[in-house]
């Protein structure tokens, strides 16, 4: 098959983590594969990772030319809002949309208005999971939508690191933007609970935001210091750390598409204990490797029932996180670009 050139594109790079993440290894295994994947943007903080080549987008130029000026087989778009200048001008070539959720009210808007006015010329949709098409379909009606699953990378995230932040028995991890619809408080409560049964038991919270103080504050009213502990941004090399050194992974999240971080806990071989959303469900039911919960009643069950069966819960992650690994996702990705190819041939 022939090589092709793919431009990735975001308003600005990086974007958010989990788009950013999705980006980067994409590019990276669609160039380790022999083509040529680039990242466009209209500003850039940062120089993309793995010797990816940036593309400084020109808005004017978009409006005035379109695509057409972008020497590249593919344009492959991650936000909704860069649509406004790749779709302003019919594109000549082949346009593909990546939904990776829309979680604000203002994000949600953007999909909306984007859709009615450019989806006949996107030639295709690809939605991160099941449930993101759900959730176009809920803002927008009849959608048609191919679902390419987030991905992880195998190697740097395995089960053989060491367990260098290990502090309690068991050992719970939540990795996030602390926004308030992570229900992160939840968790907090729940070590109560579970510090009747395992007066050991250990809390880590990854990650900052507007809910960062809040969950300080309910951390030291209920005196849980040595039990929870909210490290803010961390490394991506600490953080693997984090992964190996914990019993579970825990979310109580109540929006989600794809979350990495269970992709990432799983490759590191640790079962899943998740709040019983749509995306949780569909990532439980696909993997088998981890249970449901749906209320702050019930989630000392569930811990315990995953905790005494994370043997067989481990293996079973590991195993679907290497189905799912970044140049597994990465070659079905080249499958439906020559797909749409020979489609607009």
């Amino acid at each position: 098959m022939s090589r092709l050139s793919v431009l990735m594109v975001v308003a600005k790079y990086p974007a958010t983590h989990g788009h950013t993440t999705v980006i980067n290894n994409l590019c990276r295994e669609l160039n380790n594969m022999g083509h040529h994947a680039s990242i466009g943007a209209f500003s850039f903080d940062k120089e993309p990772p793995y010797n990816i080549e940036k593309v400084i987008l020109s808005k004017s130029k978009l409006l005035r030319y379109g695509v057409q000026y972008l020497d590249y087989d593919i344009i492959h778009t991650h936000q909704s809002r860069v649509n406004y200048y790749l779709l302003s001008v019919n594109p000549k070539k082949p346009i593909i949309m990546h939904y990776h959720g829309a979680s604000s009210e203002i994000q949600r808007l953007n999909f909306k208005i984007m859709m009615a006015l450019y989806k006949n010329r996107i030639s295709k949709i690809i939605s991160v999971s099941n449930t993101g098409i759900t959730q176009m379909k809920n803002m927008i009606g009849r959608v048609q939508a191919e679902v390419l699953y987030n991905g992880v990378d195998t190697d740097f995230y395995n089960p053989e690191l060491p367990a260098k932040y290990k502090k309690g028995e068991p050992q719970l991890l939540f990795v996030s933007a602390l926004r308030h619809y992570k229900n992160t408080s939840m968790l907090i409560d729940a070590v109560l609970k579970l510090a009747q049964k395992y007066p050991n038991i250990h809390l880590q919270i990854v990650g900052t935001g507007e809910d960062y103080d809040n969950l300080l504050q309910q951390t030291q009213k209920n005196h849980l210091e040595k039990s929870v502990e909210m490290t803010g941004k961390i490394t991506d090399d600490e953080l693997r750390l984090r992964y190996s050194s914990c019993d579970l992974y825990i979310s109580a999240s109540k929006f989600e598409v794809c979350p990495l971080p269970t992709l990432e806990a799983m490759s590191t071989a640790k079962p899943l204990v998740l709040f019983d959303i749509e995306p949780h469900r569909e990532i439980v039911d696909m993997s088998g490797a981890g249970v449901i919960f749906s209320s702050a009643e019930d989630i000392t069950d569930k811990v315990i029932q995953a905790y005494e069966n994370k043997k067989s819960l481990s293996t079973i992650a590991r195993k679907f996180a290497e189905e799912h690994s970044w140049k597994n996702i990465s070659s079905q990705l080249v499958q439906i670009y020559y797909n749409i190819i020979i489609i607009d041939q």
